[in-house]
């Protein structure tokens, strides 16, 4: 066995993160690691890593005990991880990226040669099919490209065991595809691969074998070609879920907001239309850089309108900046939480209250008493865990911090929320709460657009979906109408490129 884990147990303050966990990993293996988030997944494979220090247990590799108590010592036995949030010089080059801490000796003493850089970096891409100027400087790079860096970079090192932790995350389709033809490959040398996400279609595609973690313990590890997606589930939440996408039907009101020909971010969109109503889910589907994101910019006013004309319960408006569109109870959940949703370094707490606090004023004064109350109405309506608002919200879990984001926007009663993939990087329990929030939130008769790459979530939870291709609009479905394929074959740019 090439990885063998035995006995790892691991806590931080209040909280026993991994319980005497089992876990192994073969040469040429593909092995998934499961559960909801929260369930350990991240920390055991930090520990196997060298970022994190167990507080027992054992590590062998091929056969061999070993300790790592650093992400470079890991590295240099052969174990690599590519992260969630990239580990990158942003204002290096790729090739300095690469070999940074393996580099190249220069001809002079103390200097390090850039060809050989180059070179080496070249020889690593040719090895994995890439092509990318080595040259270049990473900040300039994509999501997808980084990543293939940070693959590359894994791979500078003679890695044995490349750990992947939810990375499609950001890709699009295309992308999704190359990232597995590559990980084919490193399976065809013998690399043993960790494989961490939440989409249980990809998982098919690609594992061999599946550990599902459950509250910090080992459930189970199965094959992937003798188990089925329902028994994935169950054993991943302790339970049967019986529909996925939580749906009642209600019927819509009137028209709460309207787009007529709108244009915004230089062209990113071109004379879009739409209407929403009350009581109803609205999905905007697409191909990444359809205009998805810039059309539920623009309606908060994150980005200016460039013409036509907004309508909001039936009357024209001019929304210039996002702090006019909550005060008129226009809110929009951000795609990158982490980025533009939470304030990280500060507690749940005031995540949540920062969007109400002249509600919370008593004689000019935040009222301690009046936050404690809302914090925790807010706690218990969203089922946050742990019931904890002091702590900070980058301790959260990822479906958590998710719904720390959409509790800031639900203390304050929006008449529409904008939800822009609203379920990316959250395990299928947290998916499934966010999706009966949003079906509250409409029988409440509020309104919902709904931006997402999952074609399934589009379909399970929307009315109507309006599918965008390079700025406009390519058709609208109504639900009878729903199918991946119909979808698709909108989203497809049908204009020649110039």
């Amino acid at each position: 066995m090439l990885i063998s884990m035995l006995g790892i147990a691991k806590s931080f303050p209040g909280i026993q993160a991994l319980k005497q966990v089992d876990f192994e990993l073969a040469s040429g293996e593909v092995h998934v690691l499961l559960g909801e988030n929260g369930a350990g997944k991240s920390t055991l494979m930090k520990i196997l890593a060298g970022i994190l220090a167990p507080d027992a247990g054992e590590i062998y590799l091929s056969g061999e005990k070993i300790s790592p108590r650093s992400l470079l010592e890991a590295q240099r036995l052969g174990i690599s991880m590519v992260l969630q949030e990239f580990n990158l010089a942003p204002d290096l080059s790729v090739a300095e990226n690469l070999v940074l801490l393996n580099r190249p000796e220069g001809k002079l003493l103390g200097l390090v040669s850039a060809r050989a850089m180059e070179d080496e970096s070249g020889k690593i891409f040719d090895r994995l099919g890439i092509k990318l100027d080595p040259g270049r400087t990473v900040r300039e790079l994509s999501v997808a490209e980084k990543q293939l860096v940070e693959i590359a970079k894994a791979l500078s090192f003679s890695a044995r065991v490349i750990i992947m932790d939810e990375p499609t995350a950001a890709l699009a389709d295309e992308e999704v595809l190359r990232l597995f033809r590559i990980i084919g490959e490193l399976k065809g040398r013998g690399i043993g691969v960790v494989y961490i996400s939440h989409r249980l279609e990809e998982i098919f595609r690609i594992g061999d074998r599946a550990t599902v973690l459950r509250d910090g313990e080992k459930i189970a590890t199965v094959s992937l070609k003798d188990t089925g997606r329902d028994e994935l589930i169950r054993l991943m939440v302790g339970r049967e879920l019986g529909e996925f996408y939580p749906k009642e039907p209600v019927a819509p009101g009137e028209v709460i907001l309207e787009g007529r020909g709108l244009c915004a971010g230089d062209g990113r969109i071109e004379d879009l239309s739409f209407s929403l109503r009350r009581g109803e889910v609205l999905g905007l589907a697409g191909l990444q850089g359809a205009g998805r994101t810039e059309l539920g910019r623009a309606i908060f006013g994150a980005l200016p309108l460039e013409a036509g004309e907004i309508l909001f319960q039936g009357a024209p408006v001019k929304i210039k900046s996002p702090e006019q569109a909550i005060t008129m109870g226009i809110c929009y959940l951000s795609e990158d939480r982490k980025e533009d949703g939470l304030f990280l370094d500060q507690s749940a707490g005031f995540n949540l209250t920062i969007s109400q606090l002249r509600g919370l004023l008593r004689l000019g004064l935040i009222s301690s008493q009046r936050e404690s109350s809302a914090v925790s109405l807010l706690f218990d309506q969203l089922n946050i865990h742990p019931p904890a608002p002091e702590r900070e919200a980058q301790t959260f879990s990822g479906g958590n911090q998710q719904k720390l984001c959409l509790a800031r926007w639900w203390g304050i009663k929006p008449e529409v929320l904008i939800l822009d993939e609203p379920t990316r990087g959250i395990d299928v329990g947290a998916k499934v709460e966010i999706h009966r929030l949003v079906g509250q939130f409409v029988k409440n008769r509020g309104a919902v657009i709904l931006i997402s790459s999952e074609l399934p979530e589009l379909i399970g939870v929307c009315d109507r979906i309006i599918v965008l291709s390079e700025g406009r609009s390519a058709g609208e479905l109504s639900r009878p109408d729903f199918s991946q394929e119909r979808i698709l074959a909108l989203a497809v740019p049908s204009r020649p490129h110039i």
